[in-house]
């Protein structure tokens, strides 16, 4: 390939990689157990532009994608999840998941961890999101 082309498709596969990434929460039809996960396997995949999609408007609009990236390549690795229990209520879901963190030295952590979370989901225009404020 020319060297005057590299650029052109290294800036292609770019935008194409950003509009996959974007769209990775954008299904209509999918139940919040589709979106939970889509969210914690794009995660564990450290995809963190497709989990920062999965995120309600009202995060979205205060935390920037490029900010959330930083922070989550920053933190502990998620290894995995389970999801123990789901409810829906109308346009609202709650889950309870178990999360395993890989170990950290930075976080002075030498084996992986194990937590409980509750997740909040949404309903919006675009689909079911997980909804942190």
């Amino acid at each position: 390939m020319p060297a005057l082309h590299r650029p052109i498709v290294r800036i292609l596969a770019s935008v194409f990689l950003l509009a996959v990434g974007g769209t990775a929460c954008h299904r209509t039809g999918d139940g919040p157990r589709e979106l939970l996960d889509r969210y914690f396997s794009t995660a564990v995949r450290q995809d963190y532009v497709s989990t920062w999609a999965c995120y309600d408007e009202n995060y979205r609009s205060k935390v920037s994608r490029d900010e959330y990236v930083r922070h989550r390549r920053e933190a502990s690795r998620l290894l995995s999840w389970k999801t123990s229990a789901l409810e829906q209520h109308g346009d609202t879901a709650r889950a309870e998941v178990e999360l395993v963190f890989a170990p950290s030295p930075r976080l002075g952590r030498s084996e992986p961890v194990t937590r409980k979370v509750v997740e909040e989901l949404v309903r919006e225009r675009e689909g079911w999101r997980v909804k942190v404020w």
